[in-house]
């Protein structure tokens, strides 16, 4: 991704703290053989298997600069591993807090990978709370979705990604796995530069998907509001859209709307269905939250949202291979 460092907020001649982040690929989608212009974006292929990573070498890479040597933050657990592998990397010392029922793939990965792990009672938001806690007790910094402002320039790389491998013209869809957002306002940001500097023509309509046991944002944005309300006893498999009350909630919203978007809901069944058939068909293992984007294309097909000339990109966030247990 930092082919694109003059796109980043970093100094010229910056030696980034990388692992080979980024430049991942962008090929058909099989599993829906009725529909020949579904393409998906495969951020398994980052080095803990996360679009995360965009974020933490970013986020790591500026803070090492600041001169930051302890940071925390609150994860369902990817984030924990992309910054406990940053962390590592630039000897800055890592302390994760994640919800009391992580997936324990990612809890094991983030300790091998140098980070304190502690677990707290309640959800992300309790976790988050937890973070922001220390960090002000501590002077550690706070490096937890939407509290530091280096992370979604990171994820915004895919935007830029996207755009050059379809010969820089922008898809007429992109269909995001929404928890806390920082992927979908980091893209948001990038097409928006990238069409005021004629690099691309047109900016594409966003589709945030949900699960329906948690879904903030899609309440909020199909109910006309301009913020989020918190979500009660959030209850999927997919974790990592686990996110009862989404810290940028106005911004995500905002960038939705400008968009022109939309935002659905799926249920668990159907995103474990997609789960399956995106492993038989494409041979891509992707975790739950990933799924409920495949999960989403039926039903966008069905009711006539999208047509089958439109080119569609599917965000594939992470990897199946840390929730093996849940296939």
């Amino acid at each position: 991704m930092w082919k694109f460092h003059m796109f980043l907020p970093v100094k010229p001649g910056t030696i980034p703290v990388t692992s080979g982040e980024g430049d991942t690929p962008l090929r058909p989608v099989r599993s829906f053989p009725h529909f020949r212009n579904i393409w998906v974006k495969d951020e398994t292929r980052n080095p803990t298997g996360t679009f995360k990573d965009r974020g933490a070498s970013l986020a790591v890479t500026r803070l090492s600069q600041l001169g930051v040597r302890k940071l925390v933050l609150a994860s369902e657990g990817n984030a924990g591993c992309s910054f406990a592998l940053y962390s590592q990397m630039a000897r800055i010392r890592c302390r994760v807090y994640l919800p009391s029922d992580p997936n324990i793939a990612k809890v094991e990965l983030s300790r091998k990978l140098g980070a304190k792990v502690t677990k707290v009672q309640g959800t992300i938001s309790d976790a988050g709370r937890q973070a922001a806690k220390v960090a002000e007790r501590t002077g550690e910094y706070n490096a937890s979705t939407f509290v530091t402002p280096f992370r979604h320039d990171g994820k915004g790389t895919m935007a830029l990604e996207i755009c050059q491998q379809l010969g820089w013209r922008s898809p007429d869809y992109l269909v995001y796995p929404l928890g806390g957002g920082v992927g979908l306002v980091g893209m948001w940001k990038m097409f928006k530069i990238l069409e005021r500097i004629g690099w691309i023509r047109k900016k594409p309509r966003i589709i945030a998907v949900q699960p329906k046991g948690c879904a903030p944002i899609v309440d909020a944005f199909n109910n006309g509001r301009t913020d989020v309300s918190e979500w009660k006893s959030p209850n999927t498999i997919a974790k990592g859209l686990k996110i009862p009350k989404p810290l940028a909630g106005k911004w995500i919203l905002k960038s939705l709307r400008e968009s022109r978007g939309l935002a659905l809901k799926v249920s668990d069944a159907e995103t474990h269905e997609a789960m399956l058939n995106v492993a038989k068909r494409d041979g891509l293992l992707v975790e739950p939250s990933s799924a409920t984007t495949f999960a989403a294309v039926p039903q966008l097909y069905g009711t006539g949202t999208i047509d089958r000339k439109d080119n569609v990109i599917v965000i594939a966030t992470g990897s199946g291979l840390k929730t093996l247990d849940q296939f």
